[in-house]
């Protein structure tokens, strides 16, 4: 009796150069305005399966500098960008009075 070897899943397949998956740089910040209102904001940046660790850290860190240093962008509340370049020059970033706290990380997605 022979046996048949079973498909592997197409989701599972991980073509060369992309995978299946989508990646998103999550932020989320508490902060409040000039005007002394206490506002939330957040958003994603999707992020390119085919970049390295170093380089998706790396630009993580810049936006979170830019949160510190007190900088927010312009955007809409959960808005998701089509990735770090049209964020950080595609995007006015506008100052806010204070940062209260904030979270980033990555999220994967099948």
């Amino acid at each position: 009796m022979q046996r048949s070897i079973r498909r592997v899943p197409r989701n599972y397949v991980r073509g060369r150069r992309t995978a299946r998956y989508r990646e998103y740089a999550r932020f989320y910040v508490n902060y409040t305005s000039m005007t002394g209102k206490r506002k939330r904001a957040s958003f994603a940046v999707r992020v390119e399966p085919s970049l390295s660790n170093r380089a998706k850290h790396n630009l993580m860190v810049s936006v979170c500098n830019n949160i510190l240093n007190k900088k927010i962008p312009q955007h809409v509340q959960g808005e998701v960008f089509h990735g770090f370049y049209a964020l950080m020059r595609g995007t006015p970033w506008f100052e806010v009075r204070s940062v209260q706290n904030y979270e980033a990380g990555m999220v994967y997605e099948r």
